[in-house]
């Protein structure tokens, strides 16, 4: 039993690694083939999708106006959703649901052991963020040349948009700050479990 555990352990370690692996290939290519090739057929402008910090209704308005005018980085931004954010969302959930599969969510809020249901929660944050970040790419798709939308397809993703890249972020860093404290709580166990 115990070794069937360990090698279960192991393949869960192996498939994160190659997750990893594929997440920073992605996110590099990403970076370098798309981000960085629209910023320079834009004139410097960045993409909405590399705004960290989140954008606004307003700022999609504009984006689509000036992509209208300028086909070169709609070309880019239109090959990246049809390229490398096919996969990058979901090879990046499937990382973070590895890692917390391999940290397993424990220990005590305020005082108190988290419940089971808490801890199926916290699991579906992975799952979430991979549907934010489809949802984000599938808007793009449908806002942006060539896509021709009608004003009230617009003006309805056009105030969805900065509401769902949010969501993006912040289901991210909740994951990321959850799988730290679940590791610092695992590693400080009194029973002497540390993580793998």
């Amino acid at each position: 039993m115990a070794d069937r555990a360990s090698d279960s352990a192991r393949s869960l370690q192996g498939l994160a690694a190659i997750l990893a692996a594929l997440s920073l290939a992605l996110f590099a290519w990403i970076q370098a083939g798309f981000v960085r090739a629209f910023s320079d057929a834009a004139a410097g402008q960045s993409m909405l999708d590399a705004r960290i910090g989140g954008y606004e209704r307003d700022d999609v308005i504009a984006m689509i106006r000036y992509l209208k005018d300028h086909p070169d980085p709609a070309t880019i931004l239109h090959s990246m959703y049809l390229g490398p954010e096919l996969i990058f969302p979901l090879v990046l959930g499937g990382l973070l649901f590895c890692l917390m599969r391999l940290v397993g969510p424990g220990g005590f809020f305020f005082g108190r052991p988290i419940p089971p249901g808490a801890t199926a929660v916290i699991f579906c944050l992975p799952i979430f963020y991979t549907l934010v970040d489809y949802a984000e790419n599938i808007a793009g798709l449908m806002l942006y040349p060539p896509a021709m939308p009608s004003d009230a397809t617009i003006s309805l993703l056009a105030g969805l948009l900065p509401i769902i890249v949010r969501l993006k972020f912040l289901t991210l860093v909740v994951t990321v700050i959850l799988l730290a404290r679940f590791a610092i709580f695992r590693y400080l166990s009194p029973d002497g479990t540390r993580p793998s």
